[in-house]
């Protein structure tokens, strides 16, 4: 009795050793690696990413930095861009010295801006108070015109890509510092003034300066006269003076003379009195001349001279004067002078 084969599958045994999860599959072969065509998809899409996405360029987005300035230059104190390359100079007057500051970039537009206003508002203060500093400001001042202008071609630095800046504030113009220009305004000023002779000394009036004389009354002018009324009388007090008095004073000499030789006298020099030898009286007009004290007819040695004076008790602060000379100026009392005297024997 023979035993019937068992019953086969209708469709073929599974291949390998009939395991049908073997090979990976299910009933057919391994899947298509990845990227090409299968599981009904034209192309599979990559494994780093969902199928359907695609990824943003660079410099875009949330995760990505952003895209660098084309020549590389970016700001010193924000890193914003676009920046330039420039140097800001600042000047300090240190009375017998002084001190010359400078900043290099590169700088965007605003932290440029800011630095241009900050250095020249300082310098504004700081830089008169030296005998160069007075050319070297102004100078600074005007350096830094170059990178003020450079900084305000720049555009705006592009957004998200700085961090903090610094702050431009307020043009130099509306600043307080601005007011110390007036510091050289007002020196040359004064130079120029003291240069003209508007600051010189006042000129004395001269009475006989035809320029500056009193004009006479024009002749055509009307004369008004106004005489008061006389004050009422009143009786005078009567009193008596009390006795002043009398000193004796040493022989002086009192000329009133107009010999123009005396007055060339100083001290050391002697005189001559052609009215007579020295006696023990005053002499109201001498006659007086130089002469050298080696001559005979030498009669007083000049001790002191005064000017401006006619006051002969001058002399008594003169130990070695016995007598003196006067001589005054009605006109010109300022070329009055006393001669202290001393007799010779």
């Amino acid at each position: 009795m023979s035993v019937p084969p068992p019953p086969q599958m209708p469709y073929g045994p599974p291949p390998g050793d009939g395991n049908p999860y073997s090979s990976g599959g299910g009933y057919g072969a391994p899947p298509p690696p990845p990227g090409q065509p299968g599981y009904g998809y034209p192309s599979a899409p990559p494994p780093e990413q969902p199928y359907g996405y695609q990824q943003p360029p660079a410099g875009y987005g949330y995760g990505y930095p952003p895209q660098g300035p084309a020549d590389g230059l970016t700001c010193r104190f924000c890193g914003g861009y676009p920046a330039v390359n420039a140097t800001v100079r600042g000047h300090q007057g240190l009375i017998v010295a002084y001190r010359m500051l400078r900043m290099s970039g590169p700088f965007c537009h605003t932290c440029g801006t800011a630095t241009v206003r900050d250095m020249s508002a300082r310098t504004l203060v700081q830089g008169w108070w030296s005998l160069v500093s007075w050319l070297l400001t102004p100078i600074t001042l005007l350096m830094n015109l170059g990178p003020h202008n450079r900084f305000k071609q720049l555009q705006p630095p592009v957004p998200g890509s700085h961090g903090p800046q610094l702050n431009p504030g307020v043009p130099l113009t509306r600043r307080p510092h601005i007011a110390m220009l007036l510091v050289p305004v007002s020196l040359a000023v004064t130079l120029v003034l003291a240069a003209t002779g508007v600051l010189g000394p006042a000129k004395h009036d001269d009475p006989s300066d035809p320029i500056i004389a009193a004009p006479s009354p024009s002749p055509s002018a009307s004369t008004f006269t106004f005489t008061p009324s006389p004050p009422p009388a009143f009786p005078s007090p009567t009193f008596t003076m009390p006795a002043v008095p009398s000193i004796t004073l040493p022989p002086v000499t009192t000329p009133t003379d107009d010999t123009d030789s005396v007055d060339q006298a100083k001290a050391g020099d002697c005189l001559h009195n052609e009215n007579g030898p020295a006696g023990e009286t005053t002499d109201t007009h001498p006659k007086v001349s130089v002469l050298p004290c080696t001559d005979a007819k030498a009669q007083y040695k000049v001790i002191y001279k005064y000017l401006a004076t006619s006051d002969e008790k001058v002399c008594e602060k003169q130990s070695k004067a016995d007598s003196w000379y006067t001589r005054t100026y009605t006109n010109f009392p300022s070329l009055n002078y006393v001669l202290c005297l001393k007799k010779l024997k």
